[in-house]
């Protein structure tokens, strides 16, 4: 099997124009959340004990990078009900694509003296998460 390069793990946003790749990104992660249905009870002993069926699936990604423009910083402020959601997907390599509804749960801008500003977007998927 071949590998892939990081540069291939790319998160991208649709601000209404179609897809665009989140500019000034250095890093893009994803992470396949997994909640278990914890049956423990007072009979097992002191031992946690999980049902085989996952309770609640999502997504988080996250991206640092090179700040270029205010435009999640901006999504962020101005969230408030009805606006909270953006379409987001994220390929990885040539495995696959993941895309759906976010949600911006935080964005830190990070500012050096002798370096660019920053920034860290954290995102949580709302509902399906589709692959193709």
């Amino acid at each position: 099997m071949a590998a892939e390069s990081g540069r291939d793990l790319r998160i991208s946003y649709d601000s209404g124009s179609g897809m665009a790749v989140v500019a000034g990104a250095r890093t893009d992660s994803l992470t396949f959340n997994n909640e278990a249905i914890d049956i423990t009870d007072k009979d097992d002993a002191g031992v946690r004990t999980y049902l085989d069926d996952i309770a609640v699936k999502s997504m988080s990604l996250s991206c640092t990078g090179v700040a270029t423009a205010s435009t999640f910083s901006a999504l962020a402020a101005a969230a408030s009900s009805g606006t909270a959601l953006h379409d987001f997907q994220v390929e990885f390599g040539s495995f696959a694509t993941y895309s759906g509804s976010f949600f911006i749960t935080s964005f830190e801008a990070t500012g050096e003296q002798a370096d660019t500003i920053t920034f860290t977007l954290s995102l949580e998927s709302s509902g399906t998460i589709t692959a193709s």
